[in-house]
């Protein structure tokens, strides 16, 4: 019974439209109506999740604007309302959404825009990782043993890959950003690489010879493996150069042999 009165008051608030009297009849009346206390409930349930939206994908809404941004916000809540009373993972499902909408469209960019967007906020809430990288350790190993070498990333690093130029645009529409420069969405796509000093997210552009390299040892490849794969596509890449300043910045946090 409670069950399905629940849930018939959670249909009554997520529908736009139709009629809600199933959940009237177990709303006390009042000072307000059932209807006026379900249209509260209902406002209140729409404008939280909005606006964590807003907070969650700013420069989503500032390239389609509030307006438009607020009404594809509504019809995603209605497809993917949260299932949590901790609002913050309501938009884990917002790029794929996104995509769904925009793929055939001159808006194709927007999905990897949001999850570029997502993977900073996901950045920010990951568990923290305390180790400290074993440079010393690392140094005494024989040199024919580094081609089994696995390196362990830090648990907030995202890597991500677009045919389109996604740091560029989200670096553009940032607060202090001081460039109005219109960005060509068709000049070639960034590898976005997500890490976190402290407790602050950063995004940056690396090269696709990096981003495979990174990608290998994401998938639990050995360095000797990851290595070859980045070569191949870039035979530019320098491993020194690539490496030293991710394991400063704490992009990895520890290695074994495979």
């Amino acid at each position: 019974m409670l069950g399905a009165q629940q849930k018939s008051f959670l249909d009554a608030l997520l529908a736009e439209h139709g009629d809600p009297s199933a959940a009237m009849s177990d709303i006390r009346g009042g000072v307000f109506s059932p209807a006026e206390r379900l249209s509260i409930y209902r406002n209140n349930l729409r404008e939280n999740f909005l606006k964590v939206l807003e907070l969650e994908f700013p420069v989503v809404q500032r390239l389609v604007g509030a307006d438009y941004f607020r009404q594809t916000a509504r019809q995603f809540l209605l497809q993917s309302p949260s299932h949590s009373g901790d609002l913050f993972h309501c938009g884990h499902a917002f790029a794929d959404y996104l995509r769904q909408q925009f793929a055939a469209s001159d808006y194709a960019y927007l999905p990897d825009v949001a999850a570029l967007e997502w993977a900073y906020q996901e950045a920010m809430i990951a568990a923290d990782d305390a180790r400290i990288f074993d440079i010393a350790g690392l140094a005494q190993l024989e040199q024919d043993s580094y081609d089994r070498l696995c390196l362990h990333p830090h648990p907030a690093l995202r890597l991500l890959r677009s045919p389109y130029p996604i740091v560029a645009i989200w670096s553009a529409n940032q607060p202090d950003a001081t460039s109005d420069t219109r960005i060509d969405t068709g000049r070639g796509g960034d590898n976005a690489l997500v890490t976190r000093a402290l407790r602050s997210s950063r995004i940056d552009a690396i090269a696709t010879g990096a981003a495979v390299f990174l990608q290998g040892l994401l998938d639990h490849r050995p360095l000797g493996l990851a290595l070859e794969a980045a070569t191949d596509t870039d035979p530019g890449f320098e491993l020194e150069a690539a490496l030293g300043p991710w394991i400063q910045g704490r992009v990895f946090v520890s290695w074994s042999l495979a």
